[in-house]
């Protein structure tokens, strides 16, 4: 059965049933309407065979709905005992565990999660009030302030929010998530996220991941959370896209675990292989921007600098430049290829850096493109200071292989705790 989070795309009357049941790679699809009278709820579901597209069942649940919640529990449970029996499985008495018993908190916590997933500033800003105000209605919504912890992190991660703002946050938020429900298998998934993000207590955080696998097997972002951690800090790959994989099969339309997939390839240095995943991902949602970095650095990588720059161009004009700057970039290339474009990125960042908005992780990337390698520590060393996440892909990024013979980052490497 495929979670809320995949198959909220397909609710579109319109939608196609058996191409939604080929997408998700199921062998059946439950196509339902409903009906609302006279204080009653009808449910009429289709029960379709997607791979001769025969509708085998037809089920029809009819229920009160003065209650919301139970009345959902009695479709579901109606349903799915049906279902289970037409397709000669045997029943069960699985209760659902519901963590509110406020419609209203319910809506606002499904809207906070969908918007957390498109990863971009503004959707992280959407998304932090709607937890912020489920748990208001709800002061004991335990998965609720999971979702607020997760939005925090995530808005340091790529928001570009400050992990020093985020950090206190996003632990309030998790203690209080765990102090409601310590079985809850997000809030230990989203405390190990803490953990590897802000600490850098990375043995702390593969304890809170494997303990949210076993507590919801299910969870694809259980398996791809512990599939960030065994990548990006910890360098175990092999495990990393296992895990990975398995979210995936449970996730099968989720932009999020093709992109991290891709990614964890980069780092793996499977260059050729994560290209493909990272253009699957641009085609199922090209608003990804930091999908066309990754795919910048591989063909950078791989020696492409003229695809690398198609792909520049391409994340240049989805972040918003106009024309004009656009072409300013493609001359600069013409005229000095990547090296200039590396100068110019320099240039931006030390005047982002001049206007209280430092990037030091960016900067000593473009120091190490320059070859500037005693201005590339520098930089580091101030994003040590300061904490700065990115610090945690020391181990991993090829892009810092220009620095592994050099002592100092040896050092570095064994003070962020990955040595």
């Amino acid at each position: 059965v495929r979670p809320l989070s995949a198959t909220r795309q397909y609710a579109d009357i319109e939608q196609d049933a058996i191409a939604a049941g080929r997408e998700q790679k199921v062998e059946y699809v439950l196509a339902s309407n409903y009906q609302i009278a006279d204080g009653k709820i009808r449910v009429t579901s289709q029960l379709i065979n997607v791979q001769n597209g025969a509708v085998e069942e037809v089920f029809t649940v009819e229920e009160n709905v003065a209650n919301r919640f139970a009345a959902q529990d009695a479709v579901t449970a109606n349903l799915g005992q049906s279902i289970l029996k037409r397709l000669n499985q045997e029943p069960n008495d699985l209760a659902i565990k519901r963590y509110t018993t406020n419609d209203e908190a319910y809506r606002l916590y499904l809207q906070g999660t969908a918007l957390a997933d498109k990863r971009n500033r503004t959707d992280f800003d959407k998304a932090i009030e709607y937890f912020e105000q489920a748990v208001k209605l709800d002061p004991n919504y335990a998965l609720a302030y999971a979702g607020l912890a997760n939005a925090q992190t995530a808005m340091a991660l790529e928001g570009g929010g400050d992990s020093r703002e985020q950090y206190p946050k996003a632990k309030a938020a998790i203690e209080k998530a765990l102090a409601i429900d310590d079985n809850l298998a997000e809030a230990h998934s989203y405390s190990g996220e803490i953990k590897f993000v802000f600490e850098w207590d990375f043995a702390g955080a593969e304890r809170e991941h494997k303990r949210a696998v076993e507590l919801n097997p299910n969870s694809s972002a259980a398996h791809r959370m512990y599939a960030l951690l065994l990548s990006q800090p910890l360098g175990r790959f092999d495990e990393a896209i296992a895990e990975i994989k398995i979210a995936i099969d449970l996730e099968p339309a989720s932009v999020l675990n093709r992109k991290i997939y891709g990614q964890t390839l980069y780092y793996a240095r499977r260059y050729d292989e994560a290209v493909i995943e990272l253009k699957r991902t641009i085609e199922m949602n090209a608003d990804f921007s930091n999908t066309y970095n990754f795919l910048i650095f591989l063909y950078r990588a791989k020696g492409d600098d003229a695809e690398a720059f198609e792909w520049f161009v391409q994340k240049q004009t989805q972040i918003g430049d106009q024309p004009d700057e656009i072409q300013s970039w493609k001359t600069i290339y013409a005229k000095s290829g990547w090296r200039g474009v590396s100068e110019r990125q320099l240039e931006q960042a030390k005047e982002d850096e001049k206007n209280g908005k430092p990037n030091y992780v960016q900067l000593a990337f473009h120091s190490i493109e320059l070859e500037q390698r005693d201005a590339a520590f520098a930089y580091l060393e101030k994003a040590f200071g300061k904490r700065r996440w990115a610090m945690t892909m020391l181990k991993v990024e090829p892009r810092f292989d220009a620095l592994r013979s050099d002592a100092r980052f040896d050092d570095l490497v064994r003070r962020v705790g990955l040595k």
